[in-house]
């Protein structure tokens, strides 16, 4: 396979310096897909902000980093969106992403070895950001899925952020995780000490649930939501193939002894923790 020319990304020059060739734009070429996660409906939620606005407000300079949507005007968001009404919506939207729980904020700074769930996991784990960002490897250890490989890098991933967190707790977004009620904590749940893997379409109390939200059902229970069936999966929750024939993770889990349950089955688990 010939080797590329010019970025796959953004088809801009390459930086040959290094052994490792990287795009001559840096941080610049992944910016309009890092702003666009950190928009999302599981991240910070600002409803409307589509890859198009994100471009012009990218090209217009305005944007150089997530922190910068919370310094954006009104008239600003018009320009880019062509529209004072879409403009005065995305002002209102990124007024209300100010509010969103730390484990959202921290998610959508992309970190890299860490998502959704694992964004939970460290903001529960540590209230605040300025408690995140002074933990060294050994206290990220302390969170549930963090090993001795991912650790240091959430380190230094979230020391390069400092800059763009600082921006952000300048512009008046939240920097803490809310702390549930006792009955909520999963302390108790019914999904204390097991991992739970969801696949396929949710039905019945579950039906309007995502995967994300899925994993924050399973963790407010107890709960850890896992990707994969194994020895160690306490319940697999799918609902029933059409035509009868199961799914591969049904099959494996079949032959591990995993119990399965329907999404109607695991709703009844786990009513108490459904928000």
């Amino acid at each position: 396979m010939p080797l590329p020319t010019t970025c796959p990304r953004c088809d801009g020059a390459i930086d040959k310096g290094q052994e490792r060739w990287r795009c001559a734009k840096g941080t610049a070429c992944a910016l309009p897909a890092l702003i666009e996660y950190a928009a999302g409906r599981d991240m910070l939620d600002i409803d409307g902000l589509g890859r198009t606005y994100v471009k012009a407000l990218i090209d217009s300079g305005e944007v150089s980093d997530v922190a910068d949507l919370f310094t954006l005007t009104e008239e600003q968001l018009t320009a880019a969106s062509g529209s004072a009404k879409r403009g005065a919506k995305l002002a209102e939207q990124i007024a209300a992403a100010r509010s969103r729980p730390l484990s959202r904020v921290f998610c959508a700074l992309g970190v890299l070895g860490t998502g959704r769930s694992m964004s939970r996991r460290i903001a529960a784990h540590f209230a605040t950001m300025d408690a995140v960002r002074a933990a060294d490897a050994a206290a990220l250890r302390e969170v549930e899925g963090i090993g001795a490989e991912k650790a240091p890098v959430i380190v230094e991933q979230v020391a390069l952020l400092g800059p763009v967190i600082d921006k952000l707790a300048a512009a008046g977004v939240n920097m803490t995780e809310p702390r549930e009620q006792p009955e909520r904590t999963g302390e108790e749940g019914p999904l204390v000490g097991l991992t739970v893997v969801v696949t396929g379409k949710m039905s019945g109390p579950l039906a309007e649930l995502g995967r994300s939200q899925m994993n924050a059902l399973i963790e407010r229970a107890g709960g850890r939501a896992g990707s994969g069936v194994t020895s160690r999966t306490g319940y697999l929750v799918c609902a029933p193939a059409p035509g009868g024939k199961p799914s591969s993770k049904a099959v494996k889990a079949r032959e591990l002894g995993v119990t399965v349950l329907t999404p109607e089955a695991f709703a009844e688990l786990v009513a108490p923790y459904l928000a």
